[in-house]
C-alpha cells in the first residue's frame, strides 16, 4: 500500500465518521490513531483493506489481544475496523460477524531450550523397530517443529534425503513449506527409509506411501502418538504435550532467524500468530514467563 492510497483511505474514514456519523473531531482523533495500528497490521501481513476475511478479522482481534489490550480496547478496535469497512466501500463487512470473546490465550511456558531438545531425541530409546520409528516422528518435531496432523500428510516422496529437505504439506490450518533437515537426524531417516521401514511394512502387513503408519490397523497416528507422549512423560518428566515441543522450537528459530523465517518454518499464515515467541533475550523470558528451566524440578 502506497502512503498515497493509505492517505486516500484515512481521509475518506475521517469524512465518514464526521459526516456519516456525527461524531466529534476530538473522537475522530483517536479513531484515526487506531485505524493506523490496523494499516500497520495489514501492510506487515501483506492483505490489502477491500480483500479482508473474516478470519484474517480474526486474527487481528487475536492480534490485539496478544498484545495485552483490555478486552474494552480490543472491542473498541471491533468499532473502529467495521466502521473503516463501511467508509471504502466493502459489501460484506466481515468485523461484523467478529465475536469479541475475553482471551485466555496466554504466553507459551515452560519451554524447552535447544540443549534440552537435543538431549530428549539423542536419550529416546530407540531399540525396537516402532521405537525407532518413533523417534523418526520425534526428530520431526524437536527439529522441524511439525505437528501431529502434519506427521500424518507426509509421503515417501516428501523427504528428500540426498538434498537434505523435507516438504510439508498445507492443511487447513498451516501453509506448505520446505525445512531443511537437522544434521542429527538424517542418519536415522535414512536407516528407517531403507531397512526400518520396509521391515515395519512385512511384519504389520501394510501397504501405504505414507513416511509414517500406524502398526494397527487405524488409519492415522493418533494411537502410535498417543503411546509416544506417554513414553516421553516417563523418560524425561519435564515434557507437558507435543504443543510444548512446537512452542520450543519457534521460540528458537524467532531468537535465532527472525519473525519473518519463523513464520514460514512454522507454517504460520500471518506473522502476528508468531510474534508471542519473540523474546528479546533469556532474561525477559524470565520475567515474562516466569520461566523455570526443566533442571530445576529434577530430583537429585
Amino acid at each position: 500500500m502506497s502512503t498515497m492510497d493509505r492517505d486516500k483511505l484515512i481521509k475518506r474514514f475521517e469524512r465518514y465518521i464526521l459526516n456519516d456519523l456525527g461524531l466529534q473531531h476530538r473522537t475522530a482523533t483517536g479513531y484515526k490513531n487506531c485505524l493506523n495500528s490496523y494499516l500497520n497490521w495489514l501492510e506487515d501481513n501483506n492483505i490489502k483493506p477491500k480483500k479482508v476475511t473474516l478470519q484474517e478479522s480474526y486474527d487481528f482481534i487475536a492480534y490485539r489481544q496478544q498484545r495485552g489490550d483490555a478486552h474494552s480496547t480490543v472491542k473498541g478496535y471491533k468499532g473502529i475496523v467495521t466502521h473503516f469497512n463501511h467508509s471504502i466501500g466493502m459489501k460484506i463487512n466481515p468485523m461484523l460477524m467478529v465475536h469479541v470473546a475475553k482471551s485466555n490465550r496466554t504466553t507459551p511456558t515452560q519451554l524447552l531450550d535447544e540443549e534440552f531438545l537435543n538431549t530428549i531425541y539423542r536419550e529416546t530409546k530407540a531399540n525396537t523397530l516402532v521405537q525407532k520409528r518413533d523417534r523418526c516422528m520425534l526428530g520431526m518435531m524437536v527439529f522441524l517443529g511439525l505437528q501431529r496432523k502434519e506427521l500424518q500428510l507426509l509421503k515417501l516422496n516428501h523427504l528428500d534425503l540426498e538434498e537434505g529437505r523435507l516438504y510439508v504439506p498445507a492443511t487447513t490450518i498451516s501453509n506448505e513449506r520446505y525445512i531443511n533437515l537437522h544434521p542429527k537426524q538424517i542418519l536415522h531417516l535414512s536407516n528407517y527409509i531403507y531397512d526400518t521401514r520396509p521391515m515395519l511394512l512385512e511384519q504389520f502387513r501394510r501397504e501405504t506411501n505414507n513416511l509414517f503408519f500406524s502398526s494397527g490397523e487405524a488409519t492415522n497416528l493418533d494411537g502410535a502418538l498417543g503411546r509416544m507422549i506417554t513414553r516421553l512423560k516417563q523418560e524425561f518428566h519435564y515434557i507437558r504435550d507435543f504443543q510444548q515441543l512446537k512452542q520450543s522450537r519457534i521460540t528458537i528459530w524467532v531468537k535465532e532467524l527472525g519473525l519473518r523465517e519463523a513464520q514460514y518454518l512454522g507454517g504460520y499464515r500471518y506473522v502476528t500468530s508468531v510474534q508471542r515467541y519473540d523474546f528479546k533475550s533469556i532474561d525477559d523470558l524470565q520475567k515474562k514467563l516466569e520461566f523455570h528451566h526443566p533442571m530445576e524440578s529434577m530430583a537429585f
